[in-house]
C-alpha cells in the first residue's frame, strides 16, 4: 500500500499540516512498512518520487482511491497513464465534492470525471471486483 498525502504551502488551508483535518482518517493510517508520499500538487506524480518507487519495484498497474475525483484523482490517474502505468480506478473508493463557484454538483464532477478516465485513461471498477480478484 502506498499513501499520498498533500500538504499546502498556505497556513489558511485545509491541506495545511497544521489544519485539524489535514491528519488521515483512522482507516487510513499508514502502517509502518508502507510508503508515504507528500505532495504539493494536484497529481501525486509531479512532486514526489512516486514514479521512481514504483519502477525500483517493477510496480506496472496501480489501483487508486481517495479524494477528489475531479482534482487529485483525476491528475494522478491521466500522470499515471501518461507515464505508461496501468491504472484501475476503484469508484466507490473515491469522494466528490459540489463545486459551488462553478454551479455543479458532485454527482455531476464525479460521473463527468468517471467516464472521461474510463475512456481512455483508466479502468473504473467497482471495489467488489478488486476484491473478487484477490
Amino acid at each position: 500500500m502506498i499513501h499520498i498525502r498533500h500538504a499546502a504551502a498556505d497556513p489558511a488551508s485545509p491541506l495545511h499540516p497544521d489544519a485539524p483535518g489535514y491528519p488521515p482518517m483512522t482507516c487510513a493510517i499508514d502502517r509502518p512498512d508502507e510508503a508515504v508520499f507528500v505532495k504539493r500538487s494536484s497529481s501525486a506524480f509531479a512532486t514526489t518520487r512516486l514514479e521512481a518507487h514504483l519502477r525500483e519495484r517493477g510496480i506496472t498497474h496501480i489501483h487508486v482511491v481517495g479524494a477528489v475525483a475531479g482534482f487529485c484523482v483525476n491528475s494522478t490517474v491521466r500522470a499515471a497513464s501518461d507515464l505508461g502505468f496501468g491504472v484501475t480506478v476503484v469508484r466507490d473508493g473515491v469522494i466528490g465534492f459540489d463545486l459551488l463557484s462553478a454551479g455543479l454538483d458532485a454527482r455531476v464532477i464525479f460521473d463527468v470525471t468517471m467516464g472521461l478516465l474510463a475512456a481512455d485513461f483508466a479502468e473504473v471498477v467497482e471495489s467488489e471486483a478488486v476484491l473478487a480478484g484477490l
